[in-house]
């Protein structure tokens, strides 16, 4: 399974998201999102362990999502 890793802004049709890179598995994204960004405060979500969400020291909220 792919997983990407991204931020996103505005919410419904407004929205836009940014992919900042992908990986194989969710270990590797998870290192590679510490890699990339400056984290303050990350969590695999409680209720789909193969998704993840972070928060950057520069503001930004981020995801780590499966994806075909």
């Amino acid at each position: 399974m792919n997983y990407k890793i991204f931020t996103s802004t505005g919410i419904g049709p407004s929205r836009t998201e940014t992919v900042h890179g992908t990986a194989d598995n969710l270990a590797d994204a998870v290192a590679l999102t510490h890699t990339l960004f400056d984290i303050v405060d990350f969590e695999i979500d409680a209720l789909n362990p193969r998704c993840a969400d972070f928060y950057t020291r520069c503001n930004l909220v981020g995801s780590i999502e499966p994806f075909a």
